[in-house]
């Protein structure tokens, strides 16, 4: 009789679990094989140590770096939150936005404007993958409610997105944001908290078509500060065509352009510098979107990409522009 009711018990959590599975987009958690989390196979690296080059620039005096990764994480960091303001802070930077893909930071940004390096604007975010529940309205409630309200951007899901996931052929967890051509509710729920909360709505790594499926339920909510997630870094993030970020243009996005694209010279440079005289300085930002082990501080990859785009004819206002006025507004702090 044990036995039996055994077998019911697991056949119920088994159809439970299905069930849950179908509507949260998470996949067959007991029958994955690895990597179960993004993040795995990053544990095995062990690149060189980045080194600080002390660049500067009389554009990086003032910049906003809006996509500033950090440690601690689930695998190594060069720098500490700590220490990715304070060298913003040595360089004359303005404000940085910490990036986590699993956890908010809003509260973060509370201690290290308490504790850390003064005189600079830090702020926090979310990114609605897995960790968070995926798109889960209460972890933008509870981003936009810690203490201090430095809470500013949403990332809508990133590397646990339904789109990565596929495109990378996994079987782990995974965060959707559209079913049958649709925006699930918990999507337009919440755009309704970004709106109702002032925040920034950031489109993650999800495909052409939902982002700006996303956007345009954000516009028609009345929605003005949108960040197109970097969409020419490659086919597994949001991959987009110039007409498509022509149309997220319109729709009142900011095209995000990473400063890694534009310090090596090669293919990705030269369409960035074609995309952004196409779209116009006005509809774009940069950001370091720094932080691995090896790769170049915040500070140092935006000063590299200011001389770059500076070599290609783009004038001192336009760089203003990008590293300064966009990102200003697009965390809600007046335009210097």
């Amino acid at each position: 009789m044990k036995t039996k009711r055994l077998v019911i018990g697991m056949a119920c959590a088994a159809v439970a679990l299905a069930a849950g599975s179908a509507h949260y987009g998470w996949g067959p958690l007991l029958a994955q094989t690895s990597p179960k989390a993004h993040w795995e196979p990053y544990k095995a690296r062990n690149p060189k140590p980045s080194v600080d080059q002390k660049l500067t620039d009389p554009v990086l005096t003032g910049a906003i770096d809006l996509h500033a990764h950090f440690g601690p994480d689930s695998y190594d960091r060069q720098w500490d939150a700590f220490e990715v303001v304070k060298l913003a802070k040595e360089r004359g930077m303005r404000g940085v936005v910490l990036k986590n893909h699993w956890t908010e930071s809003a509260g973060l940004a509370w201690l290290v404007r308490k504790y850390g390096a003064q005189g600079i604007e830090v702020f926090g975010s979310v990114t609605l993958d897995t960790p968070v529940g995926g798109v889960n309205p209460m972890a933008v409630r509870y981003m936009a409610d810690v203490e201090g309200n430095w809470g500013r951007i949403v990332w809508m899901p990133t590397h646990d997105s339904e789109h990565e996931v596929d495109y990378n052929k996994e079987t782990r967890a995974k965060a959707i944001v559209s079913r049958n051509g649709k925006l699930i509710p918990e999507v337009l729920e919440v755009l309704d908290l970004i709106k109702e909360r002032n925040l920034t709505l950031a489109t993650g790594h999800v495909t052409p078509e939902e982002a700006l499926m996303i956007m345009t339920e954000a516009k028609q909510r009345g929605i003005t500060r949108i960040i197109v997630t970097h969409p020419m870094l490659g086919a597994q993030f949001t991959n987009m065509s110039l007409p498509q970020m022509q149309e997220a243009a319109k729709l009142g996005g900011a095209i995000e352009i990473t400063a890694g694209a534009l310090s090596r010279d090669g293919a990705a440079k030269t369409r960035a510098i074609e995309v952004i005289k196409a779209l116009g300085t006005q509809n774009v930002f940069v950001a370091s979107d720094s932080g691995l082990v090896g790769t170049p501080n915040h500070p140092d990859a935006l000063a590299m990409a200011i001389k770059s785009l500076r070599a290609a004819g783009f004038s001192e206002p336009d760089l203003n522009r990008m590293f300064k006025e966009t990102p200003a507004r697009l965390v809600g702090l007046p335009v210097q």
